[in-house]
């Protein structure tokens, strides 16, 4: 008798969903909280859960961004210079007189002009996506300074209290920040499942060629995920800076490649096609968790930067040889014969 296919009907839940590394990552999150629960008494301190909370959102509003352009085939590492320089625009906006309103429309078009800036020299002048947006970082960082020539080290700390409502803002004690990205996540992954523009990004970052030859409009579609990026970063920095009252040059420093290793432990790959924003919620989870734990066991600094760099090497390389495993080489091709007879 014949075999029959396996239809969608018929395959596992996670593989149907293509959620199969997400669901690990789920189980190492779930794991770690169990060992903070039990290791670490001041884990379930109403402190740090709210510090948790007000550290997740804004981080996951940035990977929604991230997990598409992964996707995509793509990354950007200006993301944290965009979430500090759209806070900084929100708060001068709103100390020379705009509304509220005003304000946060000024901040969220920054984010957006920026990521356009990006998707127009990776899309429309091929330069390399790494390039390009490591050389926005720079030129962002260096207009923040510019900015607040004259305000001292703290920046601009004055707000209504409308404004920082929206980052203190609470219901039953979750901060609505949380729940705004949480509503977020949900929203975008039912755009991706469901919807032919997700199929168009997932078909993009997996056959690129195949993609422009059944007319998908490759140069908009990569244009337009570095617009979304750029939103979702300076919308960050908006929600940051009424979270904290205050806006300075500190603001998302280094908190770009958090949100690479976030995505990539959450099912993403850098080769694209693959990658969903449950994964990226649950990834920022366990980037968030990791940080907390260091905290509560006082793990020296160095040490931190140490095992985020670990982790950093160790994903990437899984992810080569899943890729390489995809294309069907055998274990032999990817390690090399000789590497492996020398270890029999």
């Amino acid at each position: 008798m014949a075999a029959h296919s396996a239809t969608p009907e018929t395959m596992p839940f996670l593989k149907r969903w293509r959620l199969e590394q997400e669901a690990i990552t789920l189980g190492v999150v779930a794991a770690l909280v169990l060992l903070l629960a039990f290791g670490a008494p001041a884990f379930l301190n109403a402190n740090n859960l709210d510090s948790l909370q007000t550290s997740l959102a804004p981080n996951m509003i940035i990977a929604i961004g991230m997990m598409v352009l992964f996707i995509t085939g793509l990354f950007d590492l200006s993301v944290g210079a965009v979430m500090g320089l759209s806070g900084i625009v929100t708060a001068y906006a709103l100390s020379a007189g705009f509304g509220m309103a005003g304000a946060i429309v000024c901040g969220l078009a920054v984010g957006a002009v920026i990521g356009l800036a990006n998707g127009i020299l990776v899309a429309v002048f091929r330069i390399n996506h790494l390039i390009a947006t490591l050389g926005m970082m720079y030129m962002v960082r260096g207009l923040v300074e510019v900015m607040l020539i004259g305000t001292g080290l703290g920046g601009f700390t004055e707000f209504p209290a409308t404004f920082t409502l929206l980052g203190n803002g609470q219901v039953f004690g979750i901060y609505g920040m949380f729940i705004f990205a949480l509503g977020l996540v949900i929203a975008g992954e039912f755009i991706l499942r469901r919807t032919v523009l997700g199929r168009r990004l997932y078909f993009l970052g997996g056959n690129p060629e195949a993609a422009g030859m059944i007319g998908i409009n490759a140069t908009r579609l990569r244009i337009g995920v570095f617009v979304f990026s750029g939103l979702m970063a300076s919308l960050a920095g908006v929600l940051v800076t009424a979270r904290i009252g205050m806006a300075n040059r500190y603001l998302g420093v280094g908190l770009e490649m958090n949100i690479i290793i976030a995505c990539l432990v959450g099912g993403g790959s850098i080769a694209g096609g693959k990658g969903s924003l449950i994964g990226a919620m649950l990834g920022v989870g366990f980037i968030s968790l990791m940080t907390n734990a260091f905290n509560l066991f006082e793990v020296p600094s160095e040490w931190q930067s140490s095992v985020i760099g670990l982790v950093l090497v160790i994903v990437v390389v899984i992810d080569a040889i899943m890729l390489l495993r995809k294309q069907r080489l055998s274990w032999a091709t990817i390690f090399g014969t000789r590497f492996l007879k020398a270890g029999q």
